[in-house]
């Protein structure tokens, strides 16, 4: 068979043709692998990095990977395909393709792979034609088989999934959230970049530009924008970390304080975190050195001074100002003063520095002005100079009263200037009651000269010699030493004293007295009410257990009510003390009158005693730490004393009614002899017709008035007088005004008619009468005063003998308990007794309480004494009812020691009540003691008992003692009478040295040697009262002996030299009153203190050392 070389050429293109679909096949599949891989790794690198935010480096590595395995992809998968399809490269060989046809077709199997080897081998075949038919055959079989069948596209379809998975993720993908794709993307193709992490939120710095001129202050306002926003966030500064403000849930800010430098910064919270930023800073001008140098005056001796980085300035004025300013960063410098328009330049030394000068006369504002090329506009600084003007020299005054004479006015002050003072001189002016101004007066005042001085001055009121409604004022004046515009004067405030008239005396007088007696009135009313709040406040501490913090809150305010009870009390004896010092300073009352007056001023002074206030004192410091039983016992003591006090009250009220009307019938008295003085004159000169009708007429209707004045005050003494307990006997003397009314009338209608002569007969009938009822007024005064004593006397000499008598009975039932046992019968008799000596007490105390409101003379410690007395009986009769007759004795001995003092005070009273009996009856020319139509004769001024006296008494005494001691060692019989009369005397001998001494005291001449001769005093009385007579007592006796007679030398040497110095003709000095000696030596170390501050010290400063010494002297 012949071989057909046909059918093999065909097979093998069909092959061929196989080939190139196999590889396209390839090249599609390797597609749908390529774009897989590819894709399904560029999704996998946007997720890690989405979710990661991996660094620069990772991202680097993750584009190179995506970049390496995509490229391999690309050649392993299309590139390769593709060359093979070119035929180009290393193809599959025909046996290959033919094995990959025979796998597909089951028909064809191996015979193609067989025809292609056959063919290979035909040439070593030695018959080739059995070979060549085999491949004929086979050759033809395989005709009809197509190839390319073999490949089929369609099995592509299952590999798509490998490629539209990944593409459909990542289509999903961009549509859901085309952020997890489109920023990582972004970052991992930026892979030179940092990220910020992605975060629910972001930081958006809303600050226009991050730039701060230098040692400003920057504000940086930052938003965040996100789904959940931070609580806080905070920002980095050179590694320190600080919290940012929340302003709002979405806004926070930072402020850069006084920013120097440039400043690198993030924000962060939590994890999330910015990429850092920077502040940039514009460097400013800046001063680094600012020097003043100063060129003082030369006139005002201060050496010339250099100031560093001071621009306000207090100098003087004239003062040269060089300005030299060291800058930094600084192109520019001028200045400019308020006064001028434009800026100056100021010189440019170099390096930065500038230098100017002015001289300033005045007040000033300067302004200096940097700028440089980063800031156009200028740097300003303002600063503000002071002038210190030569200014006025101060003065500062203060004036002190005289104690005893409200004439004499003491001043102490002090003065100063800022360059020294020339002179200070005393100015006054006298304005007289008929408005006419006279002309200023001037005395120089002695001054030290320096800066700064006190000084003092006594004005003399009355040495100027105004008269009634004159009106004076003065002031002092301080002269600087200005060298430039002249000396200045300086005034001190200008003080006023006004010399009143007799009717604004008296209505001044008047007044104080309703005051007096209103507030009298109000005080023993507020005592009472008192008196009821303790009694009711003791109840209900009996009542309980233990003491409440309501019971001291109770006490508390019974404390303060006590207390404004003694202001009202103050009150009262500031306005009499007043009353006093004018009517010594215009009028010359009765010495009589003024003995009474300075009598209740004692009272008044001992009403509030020091006891009391004492007390008051205690019960408030011990107010936390009271117990019911403490509590209980202070409110009786202050029960007690509060009762003393409203009885003093209630006798000092009285006292000053009956002394106030006294008074007015005396003025009403002295106010007729000098109404019918006047219109006597005024009748001689009707008579004689001096003068002209007209002013006669005036003249004689001021008479009128004053008379008409004159009745209404005689309706008001008889008021006041009918209000007294026991009114004084006055006289009616309505009808004798109704004459004088008369004659006063028809005078005045007379001169109307111009008939002089009987208008004179009817102007000497009133005169007649105003002195008839002058007389008889004056009669009735005197008589009533008499007719009082007597009976005051009576009185006192009925008390001091039953006093005398209850202190003996005392003593005899002291001595029978002491004989009784406390079980006998006889015991309760006794007792009884010891009731019924206690209620003739209170029959003597009844009426001692009655005379005193009536006897000013009778002593303030009278109310003491009966209180201590009714205290000593109360406590004395529980411990006789209880039968403690030991601890009764003591009760009963301080009974009679009280009633012993009482005793002896009376009797001193007694005394001197006669005594004032028998002097106005000895007294010449007064008649008879009872003299009908005589003048009240002057009571002569009580005096104390001279040291002499006294120490003559006391050796009487000791002598007397001493034969006491003898009697006893002799055993005659009993002594009590003597024990009770020596007590007495030594009563009464210690109460006249304790008046002596509290005059010295007022004096400052007290002693304490005295005070202790007083104490052994006491000691002796105490011992005698329950008689004790030792020798201790008789050497006692003989010691106060000593130093009464040494104290008698003292005084006869004292009053010897005292002598002498009023022989020399020396001017005696007046005595600078304490608080002014206080004032001065305050001011004295001030101004030492501020002398001695450093000179340096610049005048500002200066002053307000001065201001706040004043301001210290003002709350001291």
């Amino acid at each position: 068979m012949e071989w057909n070389q046909n059918f093999y050429d065909q097979m093998i293109q069909k092959l061929d043709q196989f080939t190139r679909k196999y590889y396209i096949n390839k090249l599609i599949r390797g597609t749908i692998y390529f774009v897989g891989i590819s894709t399904a790794l560029f999704i996998l690198f946007n997720l890690l990095e989405s979710q990661f935010y991996f660094s620069k480096s990772i991202r680097k590595g993750f584009v190179f990977a995506f970049i390496g395995i995509s490229g391999w992809s690309l050649w392993k998968f299309i590139f390769t395909p593709l060359l093979h399809y070119f035929r180009l490269g290393k193809l599959i060989s025909h046996e290959e393709a033919a094995k990959i046809i025979g796998t597909h077709f089951s028909d064809v199997k191996d015979k193609l792979l067989n025809v292609l080897q056959l063919k290979n081998q035909l040439v070593s075949y030695s018959d080739r034609s059995l070979v060549e038919a085999s491949i004929n055959q086979k050759a033809a079989e395989l005709k009809p088989v197509p190839f390319i069948a073999a490949i089929d596209f369609n099995k592509n379809r299952r590999q798509l999934r490998y490629a539209l998975i990944p593409l459909s993720l990542l289509m999903g993908i961009l549509f859901i959230a085309p952020s997890l794709i489109k920023d990582p993307t972004q970052r991992l193709i930026q892979n030179n970049k940092d990220f910020e992490k992605a975060a629910p939120f972001t930081f958006t710095i809303e600050s226009k530009e991050l730039v701060v001129e230098q040692f400003n202050d920057f504000k940086l306002d930052i938003a965040i924008q996100g789904t959940a926003l931070p609580s806080e966030a905070f920002i980095e500064i050179d590694h320190f970390q600080y919290r940012l403000k929340q302003d709002a849930p979405d806004h926070f800010s930072y402020v850069f304080n006084n920013v120097q430098k440039d400043q690198t910064f993030r924000l962060y919270s939590g994890s999330i975190s910015t990429a850092e930023q920077q502040l940039k800073v514009l460097l400013k001008p800046v001063m680094t050195r600012f020097e003043v140098s100063l060129e003082y005056p030369s006139y005002i001796s201060k050496k010339n001074e250099k100031l560093i980085n001071t621009g306000d300035l207090i100098i003087p004025i004239g003062t040269k100002v060089n300005w030299q300013l060291n800058t930094e960063n600084t192109d520019e410098s001028y200045f400019r003063f308020s006064d001028q328009i434009n800026k100056t330049n100021i010189s440019n030394r170099g390096e930065g520095e500038f230098q100017f000068s002015n001289r300033i006369l005045s007040d000033i504002t300067y302004t200096l002005y940097l700028r440089n090329h980063n800031l156009p506009l200028f740097d300003t600084v303002q600063y503000h100079i002071n002038v210190i003007p030569d200014q006025y020299a101060q003065i500062n005054v203060e004036s002190f009263e005289d104690s005893s004479n409200a004439n004499i006015l003491y001043f102490g002050g002090e003065a100063s200037d800022d360059y020294g003072i020339r002179d200070l001189k005393f100015n006054y002016q006298v304005k007289t009651a008929n408005g006419k101004q006279e002309a200023v007066q001037s005395e120089k005042v002695s001054i030290q000269t320096g800066k700064s001085t006190t000084f003092r001055y006594i004005l003399d009121i009355q040495s100027l010699g105004l008269k009634p409604g004159d009106h004076l004022s003065y002031y002092f004046e301080v002269w600087d030493n200005d060298g430039i515009h002249g000396s200045k004067a300086t005034r001190s405030t200008i003080y006023e004293h006004h010399v009143a008239t007799n009717e604004e005396l008296a209505k001044i007088e008047e007044t104080n007295n309703d005051d007096i007696k209103k507030d009298l009135e109000a005080s023993i009313q507020d005592a009472k009410k008192l008196q009821d709040k303790l009694n009711e406040f003791k109840d209900k501490l009996r009542s309980k257990k233990d003491l409440e913090w309501q019971n001291k809150k109770d006490l508390d305010k019974m404390l303060k009510q006590q207390e404004d009870l003694q202001k009202k009390f103050d009150e009262a004896k500031k306005k009499f003390d007043e009353n006093l010092k004018k009517q010594e300073q215009h009028s010359n009352p009765e010495e009589s009158l003024i003995d009474k007056q300075k009598q209740l001023q004692k009272l008044f002074n001992e009403t509030m005693s020091e006891e009391m206030k004492k007390l008051m004192q205690d019960i408030q410091n011990l107010m936390q730490e009271l117990n019911k039983e403490q509590a209980i016992q202070m409110t009786e003591q202050f029960q007690n004393k509060n009762e003393d006090m409203k009885k003093d009250m209630d006798r000092l009220l009285e006292l000053f009614k009956q002394l106030e009307v006294e008074k007015n019938v005396k003025d009403q008295i002295d106010k007729l002899r000098e109404l019918s003085k006047e219109q006597e004159a005024l009748k001689e000169k009707t008579e004689k017709k001096s003068e002209s009708q007209d002013k006669l007429k005036k003249e004689q209707e001021d008479i009128n008035k004053k008379f008409d004045e004159l009745k209404k005050k005689q309706d008001d003494i008889q008021k006041k007088n009918e209000s007294l307990d026991k009114p004084k006997k006055l006289s009616d003397q309505k009808k004798n005004a109704e004459d004088v009314k008369k004659s006063l009338e028809k005078s005045k209608e007379n001169l109307d008619k111009k008939e002089n002569d009987a208008a004179a007969k009817e102007q000497e009938k009133a005169e007649d009468k105003m002195n008839e009822m002058a007389d008889q007024m004056e009669e009735q005064l005197d008589k009533d005063e008499q007719e009082k004593q007597e009976e005051d006397i009576k009185v006192l000499r009925q008390l001091l003998e039953n006093l005398v008598n209850l202190s003996f009975e005392q003593e005899t039932l002291i001595k029978s308990f002491g004989q009784t046992d406390v079980n006998e019968p006889k015991y309760v008799a006794l007792v009884q007794d010891e009731f019924r000596i206690k209620d003739n007490f209170r029959l003597i105390q009844d009426t001692l309480e009655a005379l005193s409101k009536r006897v000013v003379e009778i002593e303030s410690f009278v109310g003491e004494k009966v209180t201590e007395i009714n205290e000593n009986f109360t406590k004395g009769i529980e411990q006789l009812e209880s039968r403690y007759t030991g601890q009764a004795s003591l009760y009963q001995g301080r009974i009679m020691k009280n009633v012993n003092d009482l005793a002896v005070m009376l009797s001193e009273t007694l005394n001197n009540k006669q005594k004032e009996k028998n002097s106005s009856c000895k007294k010449p020319g007064s008649g008879s003691c009872k003299k009908p139509g005589g003048k009240s004769p002057k009571a002569g001024k009580k005096g104390k008992v001279p040291i002499d006296k006294i120490a003559e008494g006391q050796q009487k005494m000791g002598d007397g003692l001493k034969q006491m001691q003898d009697k006893m060692k002799k055993g005659e019989g009993k002594m009590s009478k003597e024990f009770a009369e020596m007590a007495a005397k030594q009563a009464q001998l210690r109460k006249m040295l304790e008046d002596l001494e509290q005059e010295k005291k007022e004096q400052g001449n007290g002693s304490k040697e005295m005070q202790e001769a007083i104490e052994n005093m006491n000691k002796t009385e105490r011992e005698l009262v329950n008689k004790q007579l030792t020798n201790e007592t008789l050497n006692r006796q003989q010691e106060i002996t000593t130093r009464l007679l040494e104290a008698e030398r003292a005084e006869r040497e004292r009053e010897y030299k005292e002598e002498r110095k009023s022989e020399t003709g020396t001017k005696i000095e007046r005595k600078i009153p304490v608080g002014l000696e206080e004032y001065l030596k305050q001011r004295q170390a001030e101004t030492e203190w501020f002398q001695h501050v450093s000179p340096d010290l610049r005048p500002f400063y200066k002053k307000l050392v001065e201001d706040y010494l004043l301001r210290i002297k003002k709350q001291g």
